[in-house]
């Protein structure tokens, strides 16, 4: 792992550059080709299952991602920080290297990550279309992320197993299927389960928000919004242009008030951009360490 450590370290660097000028170009229209391009990314073990001279044998390796990213996946070649680090508790090691990672993608890009890099965002975000909004939880609700958090590491120990990551992840769908669908290893009953807990997130999503799984249940947007204060994008809002519309409060897919700089604001925004392209009057904006990026158009 030494040795590895400036390739690491070089790799986070590279892609934390790149995500400031992506979002320093702005617009909701960059963060979807981001968002699938990080997909495809994250998925580049497909090719792995490729017939004839499409071929081409992508180890899965030991590093670590800086999003979930289910390493069960058979089209998978990254690790998940979450998985990792149960993996780290199950053989009581120190986990510093998945600590490393998600410190510094965490202080650099803060919950952007959810909002621009996430291959489970763009799923989330896809989902979103066909959802209701009808139900709007109670903020508290918020917490329970954080209960899934210390869980991952409290049932790790006590089980000694990936705890979390088989029974509690809607995103391990995404591992169960390929495998069912390739070298069939997996039972019915693990094929059902899963489709089951699928079933009930996407439910609950359906009745609140497409990215409900974000703001009540992910342990590592849990982490990322702790270090979101910190981190090098922020939301800004200046209320002297603002004409009280309403529109960015609609369009959040944290169910945020972007006017208001409350705690809850502070640690959930994920700097998707959407507020500042739906406000008319450049009240609000998102920007990086180069400066203000994302705005509005202002009316004529």
């Amino acid at each position: 792992m030494a040795g590895e450590f400036p390739l690491i370290l070089g790799s986070m660097i590279i892609i934390i550059v790149v995500m400031m000028i992506v979002i320093l170009l702005g617009g909701p229209k960059f963060r979807l080709v981001s968002q699938v391009l990080s997909f495809g990314f994250h998925r580049l073990g497909i090719f792995r299952k490729l017939p004839g001279g499409w071929h081409a044998p992508i180890p899965r390796t030991s590093g670590i991602t800086c999003t979930l990213n289910c390493q069960a996946c058979e089209l998978a070649w990254l690790g998940c920080p979450v998985g990792m680090l149960q993996q780290y508790v199950i053989n009581f090691r120190l986990p510093f290297y998945v600590f490393g990672v998600v410190l510094g993608f965490g202080t650099a890009l803060g919950r952007a990550i959810c909002g621009w890099l996430c291959p489970f965002g763009l799923i989330l975000d896809t989902c979103n279309k066909v959802c209701t909004h009808k139900y709007r939880p109670p903020d508290w609700l918020r917490l329970w992320k954080y209960i899934y958090l210390v869980g991952v590491v409290i049932l790790a120990v006590l089980t000694a197993s990936i705890f979390w990551c088989r029974y509690l992840c809607f995103g391990a769908l995404l591992g169960v299927v390929p495998y069912w669908l390739t070298w069939q290893t997996v039972s019915a009953f693990w094929l059902i389960y899963h489709l089951a807990l699928f079933a009930f997130y996407f439910t609950f999503s359906y009745f609140t928000h497409g990215r409900a799984w974000c703001r009540y249940f992910c342990p590592l947007g849990a982490v990322f919004s702790l270090l979101n204060p910190f981190s090098s994008i922020k939301r800004r809002y200046d209320f002297k242009w603002c004409t009280q519309c309403e529109r960015c409060k609609k369009v959040c897919p944290m169910g945020l008030d972007p006017t208001e700089d409350d705690l809850k604001s502070k640690l959930d925004c994920v700097k998707c951009g959407r507020c500042a392209r739906e406000c008319k009057s450049n009240a609000l904006s998102v920007s990086t360490v180069f400066g203000y990026t994302i705005t509005g158009k202002k009316e004529t």
